[in-house]
């Protein structure tokens, strides 16, 4: 197993809701999973111009700490109980 990275939109704060600078997931779609793999972000310098990041498998707003366990962390685990080394890696501001 290699080296994966994977991103989950979190859901805007309400004093997020009323600005036009929204991150979102690309249409462009991963062959493996059917899920999107690109995540763009709106440069607030100039409108016409964006940043794309890609990943393995992007989550949107939506997607629930089940769908991410189950599609991401339940495979990885499989795996440490077959014998190889597993590390996961969690980071991101919760806002709890």
């Amino acid at each position: 197993m290699s080296v994966r990275v994977v991103a989950r939109i979190r859901p805007l704060l309400k004093s997020e809701l009323d600005k036009d600078s929204i991150v979102s997931a690309s249409s462009h779609i991963n062959e493996d999973s059917n899920r999107p793999t690109i995540i763009k972000i709106p440069n607030p310098k100039n409108a016409s111009e964006e940043f794309s990041f890609q990943f393995n498998s992007v989550y949107e707003q939506c997607a629930s700490q089940q769908d991410v366990f189950d599609n991401e962390v339940a495979p990885t685990v499989k795996h440490l109980f077959n014998g190889l080394d597993v590390t996961l890696f969690a980071y991101g501001v919760t806002g709890t």
